[in-house]
């Protein structure tokens, strides 16, 4: 009986043991007006492919001088695109219904990256240069989780 307590647990563990294989893109500017990010799927990094995945799009997050945060996902009809190809090529076009602000942002080939705010705020209509850093976002081991897996199994064999 206990073993088929087990049973969803043992079938399940190779499933999340796998990581998703993402990656987390920074922004670094010349004058700190603006922290941004975003996340992507190692498969839309490889050449030639496009940034469409549900990931890319909710995680985009820009936050502005004015402390206001844009994010694709709360903007009722955002304007991104993408791709890693290399190079980096990108277009975010967001706006703020409640201050009537809208930021962009341009990743040209080339041409170089650059975040723009136009805001009625007082710290708005601000740009700045910069570039985008990434790193893979590490996902557990199969051996850290079938380890976890064991003490949780064990720890529960023992009586205190």
């Amino acid at each position: 009986m206990k073993i088929l307590k087990l049973l969803p647990f043992v079938l399940l563990l190779p499933c999340y043991s796998f990581g998703q294989g993402t990656m987390l893109f920074t922004w670094h500017g010349n004058s700190n007006f603006f922290q941004a990010s975003f996340e992507c799927t190692m498969a839309e990094t490889l050449p030639g492919t496009r940034f469409n995945s549900t990931l890319f799009t909710n995680s985009i997050q820009i936050t502005s001088l004015d402390g206001l945060t844009y994010r694709a996902s709360d903007d009722p009809a955002p304007f991104v695109g993408g791709q890693f190809g290399p190079p980096l090529s990108l277009t975010f076009i967001l706006a703020d219904q409640n201050t009537l602000s809208r930021i962009s942002v341009t990743v040209v080939p080339d041409q170089g990256m650059s975040i723009h705010e136009t805001s009625p705020l007082p710290n708005g209509n601000h740009g700045e240069t910069g570039f985008w850093s990434y790193e893979i976002i590490p996902e557990p081991s199969t051996a850290s989780l079938s380890t976890f897996g064991l003490l949780m199994f064990l720890g529960r064999k023992i009586k205190v």
